[in-house]
């Protein structure tokens, strides 16, 4: 949480200075809604919501109130997933599950398919995040309100560091109930285990895995350096996270909560990405403060050994138009 505090600070006067550039805000009518995900507070699909309730509170005067919910006390991704759907839970953050929602944002579980953090965003933001949005819409009844992020996902074990596939050999690592990923660490030799993300520390601690993969940000969030000692800078996927709302209760809100809610989720998800993103280089000296051995392996064997991933599960059309924002 003191690196979260510090992040908001170094970014909190630009969000500021936008905040007084933007045209007010219609007045709001009292509302309530609740807002839900599985991570603990403070981790990084967690931090959408409580951006989100943060930028309404204000920007209603507190007239609009967001009961909010975290580590999964109302249910795993997919259970939110489904209540979203439901309209039993307004407004819901998810992550990797996202493709269990609408298949087609399995395409960005590609292994090795971004370049970088702005490569992602350029995605996200433009016309394929839109086409994906209103997909989604279509489709679940459910609105994309903002495109947040969990970063470059990363390699920890507690058996040795992974240098090149064959280290992955006999590992048994955690993964997300995920077809994508699934393949692309059986493709690279280990053994994946698909564990929700709340078992994911007592799996570890346990022994009932090896390993898992997670961006920088959850292995620190969760302490990970008590029961994994070798961290694996191999970036193989960028994972973006995902603020969600019930269609049906979005079109019977008033205007002006509307355009409240959308603009501050806008500013949800610009905080959110910038805490990642000023975040990392001291992440990495705190896991190493804590004993964590860190490497940074030629990807290369990665990209050819996951290679074929792209053509079983990825959408071709879907691939060229993001590579082509390289």
């Amino acid at each position: 949480m003191k690196l979260i505090a510090k992040c908001v600070r170094q970014s909190l006067l630009g969000f500021v200075v936008v905040g007084v550039l933007l045209p007010c805000v219609p007045a709001a009518q009292n509302l309530s809604l609740r807002a839900a995900t599985e991570t603990a507070k403070g981790e990084e699909t967690a931090l959408l919501i409580e951006y989100l309730k943060e930028s309404v509170e204000r920007l209603s005067n507190g007239t609009i109130k967001i009961s909010d919910f975290y580590g999964g006390t109302l249910g795993n991704q997919r259970q939110l997933q489904e209540q979203v759907q439901l309209g039993t839970i307004e407004i819901i953050s998810t992550g990797s599950d996202m493709p269990e929602l609408n298949p087609r944002y399995a395409t960005f579980d590609l292994p090795f398919l971004f370049k970088d953090r702005d490569h992602a965003f350029r995605v996200t933001d433009g016309e394929i995040g839109k086409s994906l949005s209103e997909s989604t819409l279509k489709t679940k009844g459910v609105r994309v309100l903002a495109y947040g992020e969990l970063g470059f996902r990363q390699i920890t074990n507690k058996v040795r560091p992974i240098v090149s596939p064959q280290d992955l050999q006999g590992l048994k690592i955690r993964v997300p109930s995920n077809k994508v990923r699934l393949a692309a660490f059986k493709a690279m030799g280990a053994a994946p285990t698909p564990i929700p993300y709340k078992e994911l520390y007592t799996s570890l601690q346990q022994g009932v895995v090896d390993g898992q993969e997670n961006p920088l940000f959850s292995i620190a969030a969760l302490s990970l350096w008590d029961v994994q000692k070798y961290v694996s800078i191999t970036n193989h996927v960028f994972t973006p996270c995902y603020l969600l709302a019930n269609e049906r209760w979005w079109q019977t809100l008033s205007p002006a909560n509307r355009e409240l809610l959308a603009r501050a989720a806008a500013e949800s998800e610009k905080k959110q990405r910038a805490v990642l993103a000023t975040s990392e280089a001291e992440l990495i000296t705190k896991l190493k403060q804590h004993g964590m051995q860190l490497n940074t392996p030629n990807p290369e064997p990665f990209v050819k050994a996951t290679q074929a991933i792209w053509t079983e599960f990825g959408d071709q059309e879907l691939i060229t138009k993001i590579t082509a924002l390289r």
